[in-house]
């Protein structure tokens, strides 16, 4: 043990020792050194400095690394997560763009170009960058080979390079001698360095001071160490090559904001996947590190310098990683081949032939920004399914939906959507001027209109397919109302309470009594109905007065009448139809909490309340019904055909959130019901008396299907909610079903209004005036929409004949005909 105890000592002396007899000498040598004159002050500066450089790279930076990373972990996680973009695709995984910075629930993105104080934090601005869920390898040992070739080894054991340090003196000299007055030099910054430059902003600029470089290069080096030790915790360095293939800039002159990261600057400049692109390509991306792909054209002057640097980052940086990476000659050829292919045009933003014929279209005086920019490309393309498909994706995952989702593809074509907007402007203009004298001073239906002073009212129209995907899909504003109110979305969480909504659905509600008449099976549509209300004469028509007689079912759907339904509900009995407004997912009205308002009155009047969304899926489920897809779970009307998750939604949480409970239509409709259903729900388009047509929907009584050889079925139902004033109109709804001879089927809602009663947008205005004419709109749009995507098998299938029976009858022919 004594022995030890010396040996121990004995080291303790040397090390103590040998630095102070390396120092005289050095003074003694060097310092105070008379025979070398006055370069002895040029030596000692140049030891001084490679001691500095030393005790940076292999003291400072690992006990910086260590210590750093104990406060600036979570800081450190949060600020990559924060530049999470979530990427857009269309139907056919064409890339349409990112969300806009702006649309992130957690409001923690300076997308501004500058930095802003918050008391004692700095939010310095943001990029958007889509992660990659795999580096592209070629990328990773290009980028590595040109900008830290000696990371993790002997020269770079903690993100801080000894000889990209060592440099600095010899390139400041060498800069000061070109520009003839004095210039820092640079050293060469490693891979963390330019992370701690690219997420803090800190970029070199040609008109900083050499204080201010001085400043800025200290903060790297102080920021480095930490990042470093952050990402290769345990030895792995995954999190290492992610940043590199997210966070970096690699393209300018985009019409905004750079672009960063592999995943994103591949689709705009290659018009591809990360994981898509060549050896090739992924060695360009990688060269234009700190030399960035111009892609928008300018001037003469800009153009060939856009071509000159596009050039040197395939002809030169590109070729460089081709020719020292790879080891296989013919490999090699092969690249180098396709690298000059590259070189031989400029690097013109590559986008998909719809999507660029739909950009040409509707945003003409945009389309090149909009090409360079992902973001203005999708805020064109996209200008109302953006705010819905957040919508949506907040109420399965919340204000934290960045964290689980890095890209949804949409389920409808864009030019079509965006062709479809254009037609429901144009019938919002003529319903504005048309009904100007009915419409409130502070409202218009003009979207052009719209000003401080005049707002627009809620306006929805879309339709899905009879699998729930929406193909039509129109909405005003931000506020995504299809999805639900305001009020109903937690302000904590951004979860949406279907208990928390306000909106009434008015006499669409009375869809869910023609369903509770049709499971019970009592009633047909000539079954007679009490009606306090009814005229003296024309007992088959719309009329009213003030007679009691009784009234035909079909009659009192076909024209909403609400006191004989209201009388036929309470003898039908509150328990089924109670269970029908949970099956289906509405709110009895809180007077209902108090024994104030009964079930059967509350479907009638249509005071349950419920999103545009749920309104549109009870549609959806009767129509599921009624074409035979009753056994088929359905699930709410989405904008979203396919997630692809971030590592965290992937690994199940994301999946879990979204996969919602589903509701089977033969659990709330039974089979014998759809008969008297569909009678019921066709009348407000079909019903005639006297060969007039009459009901709610008469205006659109050339789309009964009984009237129309390309229709199997068309069923629909109107509402207009109003205040106590009967005359104030809050919304006008019209929702319902309709399948096509070829089988495709498409639910669908329409709404005007505002959902709330203290604030009507107009007088004495009914959904036959508004709703209608959009719902014609639509119903043209979607019989467009079914030429092209017939469903077969959504028709019945016809029943086989044995053969038996057909050599038979093919007898009993060749028998008669002789």
């Amino acid at each position: 043990m004594l022995r030890l105890l010396r040996h121990l000592t004995a080291i303790a002396d040397f090390c103590l020792w040998a630095p102070r007899r390396i120092a005289r000498w050095l003074m003694l040598a060097v310092a105070f050194n008379p025979k070398l004159g006055p370069l002895r002050h040029v030596f000692t500066a140049a030891i001084l400095y490679v001691l500095f450089a030393l005790v940076l790279v292999y003291i400072a930076a690992p006990i910086r690394g260590y210590i750093g990373d104990l406060s600036m972990h979570d800081k450190l996680g949060y600020d990559a997560e924060r530049w999470l973009a979530t990427a857009i695709y269309d139907p056919k995984g064409s890339f349409v763009g990112t969300f806009d910075p702006r649309l992130d629930s957690l409001r923690d993105v300076n997308y501004t170009d500058s930095a802003i104080a918050l008391g004692d934090y700095v939010a310095n601005p943001d990029h958007k960058s889509i992660p990659v869920r795999e580096v592209p390898e070629q990328y990773w040992r290009c980028l590595s080979y040109h900008e830290d070739r000696y990371l993790g080894g002997p020269l770079n054991p903690f993100g801080i390079d000894l000889v990209g340090v060592l440099k600095i003196p010899l390139s400041t000299v060498t800069r000061s001698i070109a520009s003839r007055r004095p210039s820092l030099g640079v050293g060469g910054s490693t891979l963390p360095m330019q992370f701690a430059r690219v997420i803090y902003k800190t970029p070199p600029s040609a008109g900083e001071s050499g204080i201010d470089k001085l400043k800025r290069k200290v903060g790297e080096w102080w920021l480095a160490p930490v990042i470093y030790r952050e990402l290769t915790r345990g030895g792995d360095d995954t999190l290492l090559k992610q940043w590199a293939a997210n966070h970096i800039w690699l393209a300018q002159r985009t019409g905004g904001q750079p672009l960063h990261g592999v995943e994103v600057t591949s689709q705009v400049v290659f018009g591809k996947e990360a994981k898509d692109l060549s050896t090739a390509e992924q060695f360009v991306l990688a060269s234009a590190v700190n030399k960035p792909i111009i892609l928008l054209e300018g001037n003469d002057r800009l153009n060939a310098v856009r071509l000159d640097r596009w050039r040197y980052i395939t002809e030169v940086r590109a070729r460089t990683c081709a020719e020292k990476l790879i080891t296989d000659e013919a490999e090699q050829k092969k690249v180098v081949f396709e690298l000059m292919a590259l070189a031989g045009g400029p690097p013109d933003p590559k986008v998909k032939p719809k999507l660029e014929a739909a950009l040409e279209r509707f945003a003409p005086t945009e389309m090149k920004r909009a090409e360079a920019n992902p973001m203005i490309r999708a805020n064109l393309l996209l200008p109302a399914a953006r705010f819905g498909i957040r919508e949506e994706m907040k109420q399965s995952y919340g204000f934290a939906w960045r964290d689980y989702v890095r890209g949804v593809t949409t389920t409808f074509d864009i030019g079509e959507n965006l062709a479809f907007r254009d037609k429901i402007d144009g019938a919002l203009a003529a319903l504005d001027t048309k009904w100007a004298s009915r419409i409130d001073p502070a409202f218009t239906l003009d979207p052009k209109k719209v000003t401080a002073d005049k707002s627009l009212p809620n306006v929805i129209a879309v339709a899905a397919d009879a699998n729930g995907n929406i193909v039509r899909y129109y909405e005003l504003g931000e506020t995504a109302a299809y999805f639900g109110s305001l009020p109903a979305r937690r302000p904590d969480t951004g979860l949406y309470d279907p208990g928390l909504e306000s909106r009434q659905v008015a006499s669409t509600g009375k869809m869910i009594l023609a369903v509770a008449l049709g499971n019970q099976g009592r009633d047909g549509p000539d079954s007679l109905y009490s009606d306090p209300q009814a005229p003296s004469g024309g007992i088959d028509t719309c009329a009213k007065g003030s007679s009691t007689a009784s009234r035909r079912a079909i009659v009192a759907f076909a024209c909403s009448l609400n006191a004989p339904l209201i009388n036929r509900g309470a003898q039908l009995g509150q328990v089924p139809i109670k269970r029908l407004i949970d099956g289906f997912g509405f709110t009895m009205p809180p007077a209902a909490a108090l024994g104030g308002t009964p079930p059967s009155t509350a479907v009638v009047l249509g005071q349950i309340a419920g999103a545009p969304r749920r309104v549109h899926f009870m549609s959806s489920i009767i129509l599921a019904s009624l074409i035979g897809r009753g056994t088929k779970p359905m699930h709410p009307p989405t904008l979203v055909a396919a997630y692809d998750y971030t590592q965290k939604g992937q690994g199940g949480a994301g999946i879990a959130a979204e996969a919602r409970p589903a509701v089977i239509p033969k659990s709330l409709i039974r089979p014998s019901a759809t008969g008297l259903i569909r009678t019921l729900l066709e009348a407000p388009l079909c019903y005639q008396a006297g060969g007039q047509s009459y009901g709610t929907l008469k205006s659109l009584s050339q789309w009964c299907a009984r009237r129309r050889g390309d229709l199997r079925l068309h069923f629909a139902k109107t509402g207009t909610s109003v205040t106590l004033d009967p005359n104030a109109t809050v919304d006008t709804w019209a929702s319902g079903g309709i399948q096509f001879a070829n089988g495709a089927a498409y639910s669908y809602v329409v709404l005007v209004g505002t959902g709330n009663a203290s604030r009507p947008w107009a007088r004495d205005l009914h959904a036959a005036q508004i709703a209608a004419p959009l719902l014609d709109v639509l119903l043209h749009d979607l019989a467009d929409h079914a030429k092209q995507n017939p469903r077969r098998d959504f028709l019945p299938q016809r029943r086989a004949i044995p053969v038996a029976a057909v050599h038979t009858r093919s007898k009993e022919i060749a028998e008669a005909t002789r």
